[in-house]
């Protein structure tokens, strides 16, 4: 007997064989995409203060040279509670014994105050002010310890003066940021806060992202602005008179600069910083018509402390690149070199004002902190000590806080950060419960196949005409009044199917559905159940007399099969 030929089967064929009936994986899919919700929602709330490698950055999580994730190892691997704050402001916020803020040059520290009359009124302090600052910045420039140094330094106070005074014709202009400065002299996060100035910029090695390649000094006047927030910023509102404006403006005190931003004027302090820089000149001779080009010079150092202050014995740190020490009327030195150079001041307010609510250090040259560190043990030694020198006395070690959103990456300005955060936490959690109705909803619809219906199905309109009936019947309250309605309705069924023709017989359709019942022995009498159906009460009632009925069509019907 020969064989039917195999029939071919079509590629969709092919595929369905393969992977089954959806009946079959449709519900993982629909799990699958439940779990990867409930996954990113998990890590919105529970992971709000995560910590981002940061590559070249300044600060606790910068794996560079210029970051400080060495120094954070370090005090845990001593036992101390080391905290990474993200967030600005709320009651998630904790707080500790130190505080740690480490700069670097992306603007953290600084904001605009915008202006868009036509006459500005943004000016800078009196031009006796200004001439003192230039003059008391020569003076210091005498002492510095190589010319280029010199140099620069002069030359950032003048560009300086310079740029206030084209920052003053436009509509913007570049102040300390007013947040910075409360957050720092008011609500610090630690009973001792320390502040390392920014020196290095660098660019990723191709190597590895998070390396660093080609370091070069930040410029001077980026690190002297940076430093703005360490003195008050205060705001007051703005008189609604622009000459008013102008004339409180300009009676600014020697010292200090006014703006105006929007409907409120901006006062705050321009210290006469001074930044110094070990440097040597370089290799070579320069070219004809050229300064002397400079570069940073690396020498050992041994710093002593000033009288006063928290140390009691010099400090050797080993060899630094370029010292960088900053010097200003609101610095009090407590760590020196030979020739004088502030490595570590503590910040005071001038002008009888508050002091600090915490004091304040400014450590001028991060590489004492920052990883560079790790490679030399002196170095290493010399960081810790000076930790637990300004550190509050305790009898063990303290919580440390690093705080980031001086380094551009705040929590605050995320959305799903916020989300994680009230009143906003009601979204992701409607989200998961909607995640479980999609899951729930899934696996109920996808289920074993039904049956096909016997019969004919009726119309979709049919059904849905049936359906509001019946719904209509149950809020109105009538269904128990359908009793007899259904008595008659089997009545004439089984009159229909014995033959009898409605309206024919001089019988009743009630007697002879009696006389049916009565030669066929049903259970119960017809005549007895329909006045029964007249009489329910309830719903429950009703239901167990129609069961009664269809059980005596049922023994009707059966007697003749």
């Amino acid at each position: 007997m020969a064989k039917p030929a195999a029939t071919k089967k079509t590629f969709g064929q092919h595929i369905g064989a393969r992977i089954g009936k959806a009946s079959g994986w449709l519900p993982a899919v629909a799990a699958f995409l439940c779990l990867c919700l409930f996954a990113a929602a998990a890590i919105t709330l529970f992971d709000v203060n995560s910590v981002p490698k940061t590559g070249q950055k300044a600060n606790a999580t910068g794996l560079s040279a210029q970051g400080t994730a060495g120094l954070r190892r370090l005090l845990e691997a001593r036992g101390h509670e080391v905290i990474v704050n993200r967030m600005e402001d709320g009651p998630l916020i904790e707080h500790g014994d130190l505080e740690i803020i480490t700069l670097d040059d992306d603007g953290g520290t600084l904001t605009y105050a915008y202006h868009f009359d036509s006459d500005d009124t943004s000016s800078a302090s009196s031009s006796s002010a200004s001439s003192a600052e230039v003059s008391s910045a020569n003076a210091a420039s005498a002492n510095f310890t190589s010319a280029n140094a010199t140099s620069e330094s002069a030359a950032s106070v003048s560009a300086s003066a310079s740029g206030d005074a084209d920052e003053e014709t436009g509509s913007a202009t570049l102040i300390p940021d007013p947040r910075r400065s409360k957050h720092v002299l008011r609500q610090p996060l630690g009973k001792v806060v320390l502040v390392v100035a920014p020196k290095w910029n660098a660019g990723p090695d191709p190597r590895n992202r998070y390396w660093d390649r080609g370091p070069t000094l930040v410029a001077t006047a980026n690190v002297i602005d940076s430093l703005g927030f360490l003195s008050p910023v205060s705001e007051v509102p703005a008189p609604k008179d622009d000459r008013q404006a102008m004339a409180r403006v300009k009676a600014s005190p020697p010292g200090t600069q006014t703006v105006r931003n929007g409907d409120s004027l901006v006062t705050f302090d321009r210290p006469p910083y001074m930044l110094k820089r070990d440097m040597r000149p370089m290799a070579g001779k320069a070219e004809k018509g050229t300064a002397q080009p400079f570069e940073p010079a690396p020498h050992l150092w041994t710093f002593r402390p000033a009288q006063g202050g928290p140390f009691s014995a010099p400090v050797s740190v080993g060899a630094i690149t370029g010292l960088q020490s900053i010097t200003g009327p609101n610095l009090r030195p407590l760590l020196v070199g030979p020739n004088g150079e502030a490595v570590l001041s503590q910040v005071i307010v001038t002008g009888n004002r508050p002091q600090p609510k915490a004091p304040i250090y400014l450590l001028s040259d991060p590489d004492l902190l920052n990883n560079q560190i790790l490679a030399d043990p002196e170095k290493v030694v010399a960081a810790l000590s000076l930790i637990d020198a300004i550190s509050p006395p305790a009898e063990k070690p303290g919580r440390v806080v690093f705080n980031l959103t001086f380094n551009g990456i705040s929590t605050d300005h995320d959305l799903l950060h916020a989300l994680s955060r009230p009143p906003f936490i009601a979204v992701p959690l409607c989200l998961l419960i909607a995640g479980l109705g999609l899951m729930w909803a899934a696996f109920s619809r996808f289920g074993p196949a039904r049956e096909a219906p016997v019969e004919p199905p009726l119309g979709r309109g049919v059904k849905i005409l049936a359906d509001n009936a019946a719904r209509l019947m149950a809020i109105t309250l009538k269904e128990v009044k359908l009793g007899p309605a259904y008595a008659d309705l089997v009545r004439d069924q089984v009159l229909k199917d014995k033959g009898y023709r409605l309206g024919v017989s001089p019988e009743s359709p009630d007697d002879l559905a009696e006389r049916l019942g009565q030669a066929q022995k049903t259970t119960d009498s017809f005549i007895d159940l329909k006045a029964r159906a007249a009489k329910v009460m309830t719903v429950h009632q009703l239901i167990d007399i129609t069961l009664k009925l269809h059980a005596w069509k049922t023994e009707i019907q059966r007697a003749h099969t």
